[in-house]
């Protein structure tokens, strides 16, 4: 009988460690699931997309171009406090330039001054799901 239990427990292990294989954080992601995948953004356009810990995609990279030297404003919201969203904004290198947490009820701004080249945007949900706003502008 303890062998009977040992088995059906394993088996019950397998199961779940499958499981969540076939469930992962970025299954049902599109080619925007890393750096690599980035899609281009232009300066002043709006962006609406979506990211979701419950359906695997749970990453978004997105990049914009600096033509010349300049101030550059991120400003960016996410729908659903409870997502836990995050954006980390990131040199042409990869280097991390600034991680910032969605404050529920703002939109949140962040500006830098920049050197002409490519900027990445990785946008992630750490729970549940929402839909986000992100705007690569030059402020007046």
């Amino acid at each position: 009988m303890r062998r009977i239990w040992s088995l059906a427990a394993a088996l019950a292990f397998l199961a779940v460690g499958v499981g969540c294989e076939t469930l992962g954080p970025e299954k049902n992601s599109g080619t925007d699931q890393d750096r690599l995948g980035a899609i281009e953004i232009k300066i002043n356009d709006l962006i609406l997309d979506y990211v979701t810990c419950l359906d695997g995609d749970k990453t978004d990279w997105k990049y914009f171009t600096v033509p010349a030297e300049t101030r550059v404003a991120v400003t960016f919201a996410f729908d659903e406090p409870s997502a836990g969203g995050t954006i980390v904004i990131r040199k042409a290198t990869g280097e991390e330039m600034y991680r910032l947490k969605f404050v529920p009820g703002s939109r949140m701004v962040q500006e830098f001054d920049a050197l002409p080249g490519h900027y990445y945007l990785e946008m992630f949900c750490e729970a549940f799901q929402s839909e986000y706003t992100i705007e690569v502008s030059i402020p007046q």
